[in-house]
């Protein structure tokens, strides 16, 4: 699998709400960074925060762009849930994966929310 096939399948697994697509995807000391948002590291954290109260379903996500460079892939596009207090949640996001021996180690997410 390449690994802009490894993120594909995790962006499924978030599309989907298959939370095991997208664990089975990550190492156990997964680094997430969203800048301005937080800094978590491993998968429970990885999980805890993927499933926060914040929306009610999962995120429907539309891929704009993707870059494979070596052991990094750049994911651009946009992303839409329903808020658990009412309305959608809509924004861009640009994402910057490092892949290590299949899994992903690190994730830095920018997410602008659109007005």
């Amino acid at each position: 699998m390449t690994n802009k096939e490894i993120i594909r399948k995790i962006n499924e697994g978030f599309n989907s709400g298959n939370e095991e697509a997208i664990l089975e995807n990550l190492a156990d000391d997964i680094k997430w960074d969203m800048p301005g948002g937080f800094s978590l590291v491993g998968k429970q954290a990885f999980r805890k925060e993927a499933n926060n109260a914040f929306v009610i379903d999962p995120p429907r996500i539309k891929i704009l762009t993707e870059l494979e460079d070596g052991d990094y892939v750049a994911v651009e596009g946009t992303v839409e849930a329903t808020k658990r207090e009412g309305g959608i949640f809509s924004a861009n996001f640009f994402d910057m994966y490092r892949i290590e021996n299949g899994k992903v180690k690190e994730m830095r997410s920018y997410v602008i929310e659109k007005k």
